[in-house]
């Protein structure tokens, strides 16, 4: 696909496709404000005889998206079935995300439309003006990136034959140290899963540069149980799930602990527990930000 598309996809999984080839035509490159870039505010002070500010942070704005095209149809009752469809999809009720496409180049955003999309009949065809707001401003790649830390490994492959003595499947990693590379263009939190197949008591990750920690107390995992922590904003918080049952766990996460953010580039961390570390294992999952497409 040698030209760039968007995808509408609400959270009742009906989408609305975006370009030059769409019954909602739509030029990406040309007729789509927003999809690049973010404006930011500095935060600043000064005291009295002090020569210009002294910076003390920033942050990025919601994005705000308009695609603007024209349903590609003159048959007035089609146009009409048409945008009864769009209207009925681009409801603001419900959560939404955006997907960019050129080529193999995928990324995605959540969204949700931000006032009345707007229905113009112009001189042939009828106009479309969608005006969509992302809250998290950044794209994501389609899937999360994930790192699994002493995970069990295959140590088999077709074609193979098992000898009288028998053959090791797999093997467990000995490292509880890895790197967790953050390719995005800003900070970002992640998902940390620790998944006990022996009794653990009190798993904790550290991140070896900066020794900010997360840790669990009051806690004795058993074969099976899964802890869940997410660091990211607007979604932090920890799970256990045991017997198929998710209870929220946030209580056992340590006062002292840190909601760590993935810094741009490495990320060295490594995990411990109180006792039964040989029984844990710990995958970390995040997704890479970048500021447009």
């Amino acid at each position: 696909m040698d030209y760039e598309k968007l995808t509408y996809i609400n959270s009742r999984g009906e989408t609305l496709e975006f370009s030059i080839t769409s019954v909602y035509h739509c030029n990406v490159s040309k007729d789509v404000t927003g999809i690049a870039g973010i404006d930011n505010t500095i935060y600043k002070t000064n005291s009295m005889g002090q020569h210009g500010d002294t910076y003390i942070g920033q942050r990025y704005e919601a994005r705000d998206i308009t695609i603007v095209g024209n349903i590609n149809t003159t048959d007035k009752d089609r146009v009409l079935e048409l945008r009864r469809r769009a209207e009925k999809i681009l409801n603001a009720e419900l959560d939404a995300k955006l997907i960019y496409t050129y080529k193999d180049f995928v990324r995605v955003i959540d969204c949700k439309v931000d006032g009345q999309p707007d229905f113009k009949r112009s001189k042939v065809f009828m106009r479309y003006t969608i005006p969509i707001t992302c809250c998290n401003p950044f794209w994501r790649e389609e899937a999360e990136a994930k790192k699994d830390i002493a995970a069990w490994v295959s140590s088999w492959e077709f074609d193979f034959e098992i000898p009288e003595e028998g053959i090791e499947l797999g093997y467990r990693e000995p490292s509880v140290i890895v790197n967790v590379y953050n390719d995005g263009d800003v900070k970002s939190g992640m998902r940390v899963e620790f998944r006990a197949i022996g009794t653990v008591v009190n798993p904790v990750l550290l991140n070896v540069n900066t020794q900010k920690y997360l840790k669990l107390i009051d806690t004795t995992m058993v074969a099976g149980d899964v802890i869940t922590i997410n660091t990211d904003y607007g979604s932090k918080g920890a799970t256990l799930t045991r017997d198929g049952e998710a209870i929220d766990y946030f209580r056992h996460i340590d006062a002292d602990s840190t909601f760590m953010q993935l810094a741009i580039g490495d990320n060295v961390f490594r995990y411990d527990a109180e006792s039964g570390v040989t029984a844990l294992e710990a995958t970390i999952y995040h997704n890479n930000k970048y500021l447009g497409v």
